[in-house]
C-alpha cells in the first residue's frame, strides 16, 4: 500500500542547484557516520590538531590556527581514499543485509501452538 500511495520522488531545491553546477546530492542514512566520508576527513583534521596542540598556551586562537593548517593539508587523494572506503563499506553492508534478509525469508520458521507453556518449549512437562 505504501508503494501505491507514496509520491514518486521528492525534489529539493538544493538538488537542482547542485545539478546545475555539475554535482549530485547524495543522501545517507542519518546517524551512520561510517557512511559519511567527511567524518573520516574530520577525524584526520582533529588528529592533526591534537598531535600538535601539546604545549601552552592552550587557547581557542591557537586551536583555530591548528585546524586551519590541518584543513589545508587535506588533499584530493585523501578525499579519494575516504570516499572509496565509505563506498566499499556501504556496498559490503548492503550485500550483508541482502544475505540476512534472504536467510530470514527462507529459513526462519515460527511455530504457533495453543500451548500455555510459558517456557517456549514443547513436549511433556518436567516432574
Amino acid at each position: 500500500m505504501v508503494r501505491e500511495n507514496k509520491t514518486s520522488r521528492v525534489r529539493y531545491e538544493v538538488d537542482d542547484i547542485a545539478l546545475a553546477h555539475g554535482h549530485r546530492v547524495l543522501r545517507i542514512p542519518p546517524y551512520h557516520c561510517q557512511y559519511n566520508a567527511i567524518e573520516l576527513i574530520w577525524a584526520q583534521i582533529k588528529g592533526y590538531a591534537a598531535r600538535n596542540n601539546t604545549t601552552p598556551p592552550f587557547s581557542t586562537n591557537k586551536m583555530m590556527g591548528l585546524l586551519k593548517v590541518a584543513c589545508s593539508k587535506i588533499t584530493k587523494e585523501d578525499w579519494v581514499k575516504v570516499v572509496e572506503k565509505t563506498r566499499k563499506l556501504i556496498t559490503e553492508d548492503y550485500e550483508r543485509d541482502i544475505r540476512v534478509d534472504t536467510i530470514i525469508e527462507n529459513e526462519i520458521v515460527i511455530q504457533v501452538t495453543d500451548s500455555d507453556d510459558s517456557s517456549g518449549e514443547s513436549g511433556s512437562e518436567s516432574e
